[in-house]
């Protein structure tokens, strides 16, 4: 049997040597890598953290913002369907004046219109009133027709004439 080498194994530990430094150096970088990679994750997953924070909020301020607006349009329509009542009765109002107002013009003319009748009416009596004084103060009444059986309407086509001047025996 043939004893070991030294050479050998003290070239073979060298190698087993710097393969252990390689790998330890290996080791060092991974863990270096991994110790910045983690620090990256943990400020990614801050930075994450930070924005949904953020959208959270936004999303709060555009729900505030959606509820606010609502109110107010809440608002106009009642502003506008009051002014539209204001409105609507101020044009009854309105319609109810006009027609008031037509009412006594009417009246008035209808008024006017009797009063003139009236006028003319009187006119008419005291007219009559004096032909009748007048026909009394005669002392000779003119004598009465008696009208004769059957002549009465054959007699009345010659002494007949319509306001136009003509009558039923005038030619036409």
């Amino acid at each position: 049997m043939r004893g070991l080498d030294a050479s050998e194994v003290y070239g073979y530990l060298d190698r087993l040597a710097d393969q252990m430094q390689a790998m330890d150096q290996a080791l060092g970088e991974s863990r270096s890598k991994n110790e910045r990679l983690q620090a990256e994750l943990q400020r990614v997953q801050a930075e994450l953290d930070q924005y949904e924070e953020a959208g959270d909020r936004v999303n709060e301020q555009v729900v505030q913002m959606f509820s606010q607006a609502q109110l107010v349009v809440e608002e106009m329509v009642q502003d506008v369907s009051r002014d539209a009542r204001e409105r609507i009765g101020q044009a009854r109002e309105h319609e109810r004046r006009i027609v008031a107002e037509a009412m006594d013009t009417a009246g008035q003319q209808v008024r006017s219109y009797a009063q003139t009748a009236q006028v003319q009416m009187q006119t008419i009596v005291n007219s009559f009133a004096t032909e009748v004084e007048h026909l009394g103060d005669t002392t000779t009444p003119p004598p009465p027709v008696e009208p004769t059986p059957g002549s009465f309407f054959d007699d009345t086509d010659s002494h007949t004439r319509f306001r136009n001047g003509r009558g039923p025996g005038t030619p036409g």
